[in-house]
């Protein structure tokens, strides 16, 4: 198993030895967090339906679950033996007003997708990336309805790992185009119909038919670097802590994420957090984002 095998990931290694880490007790670590957070997790979410519902600044919810997972998560994190700063989705502007001169930081969210959390979907997960040097090169999306954590390292391999079961999971790879079946593209139910058909339009006059199928939060990061889906393209607005994770994860499956021109995504390297429009593919070797880019700029997606 590659998690097992020597680190190939520069970026990674070099913060490892800095720390005198190896990689196989950090993924260890991090999985016993996320075993934890996906317990505290289930336990306000089996009272869902009892939270208290606030809106932040971008009219966004908050539950008590999101500020109790945020609270776990950054301390256990800080307590690692890796011990770098951490940069939430709900942490204060005091909390990271010094964020653009760390060279390597947790990048997190707590509660991706709060709205499905409230609607009892199922369909929300805990996310957890490392950047370094403005790049993801490590992803964990915990997916506490499935009982499963899904972790990539760049350049090493990305795995399924079920709750409390230690590093004993499966390996995940991405697939490569059939050209032979419908192109699948995930989407969320809750993006606009105008935006998604001008998507699928621009990805159905370049590969054929296209099958669109609905997922929430980053579990579609999951879809795709697991091999259920080919592409996902995330035009509306969003944040880096809602991409980091499964940007690495993807790329650690076999795959690819890029801006709508091709370039790989950079976190916490400019004064907002909003994340640009991004493309996920499955196979590398497919442009989807030059297909794409028609709808974006066209102004319809």
């Amino acid at each position: 198993m590659w998690w097992r095998q020597t680190n190939k990931n520069t970026r990674l290694s070099a913060v490892l030895e800095k720390h005198n880490v190896s990689l196989h007790d950090l993924l260890r670590e991090l999985l016993l967090i996320a075993d934890r957070a996906a317990d505290v997790a289930r336990g306000f979410y089996s009272v869902a339906h009892q939270l208290e519902v606030t809106r932040k600044g971008d009219s966004t919810p908050l539950t008590d679950a999101d500020t109790a997972l945020h609270k776990l998560l950054s301390a256990q994190l800080k307590q690692l033996s890796l011990t770098i700063p951490v940069l939430s989705e709900e942490s204060t502007t005091q909390d990271i007003e010094n964020r653009l001169s760390w060279p390597v930081c947790w990048v997190i969210d707590p509660l991706d997708g709060t709205k499905e959390f409230i609607e009892r979907t199922d369909q929300f997960t805990i996310n957890i990336a490392l950047v370094i040097g403005g790049f993801s090169e490590l992803g964990l999306i915990s997916i506490p309805c499935r009982h499963e954590h899904w972790l990539g390292v760049v350049d090493n391999g990305a795995a399924v790992f079920p709750e409390a079961c230690g590093l004993v999971g499966e390996v995940i790879t991405t697939q490569a185009r059939d050209c032979s079946r419908p192109l699948t593209m995930l989407a969320s139910h809750r993006h606009s119909p105008k935006r998604v058909t001008a998507l699928i339009e621009s990805l159905t006059s370049e590969f054929g038919d296209v099958r669109r199928v609905n997922s929430g939060s980053a579990v579609k990061f999951c879809d795709v670097a697991g091999g259920l889906a080919d592409v996902y393209p995330r035009t509306s607005a969003c944040s880096e802590w809602d991409v980091a994770a499964g940007d690495a994860l993807i790329r650690a499956a076999g795959g690819r994420v890029t801006d709508m021109y091709g370039s790989q995504i950079r976190y916490n390297c400019s004064a907002d957090l909003l994340a640009k429009p991004f493309v996920a593919s499955a196979d590398p070797d497919v442009d989807y984002a030059a297909a794409l880019s028609q709808a974006l700029n066209s102004g319809l997606a």
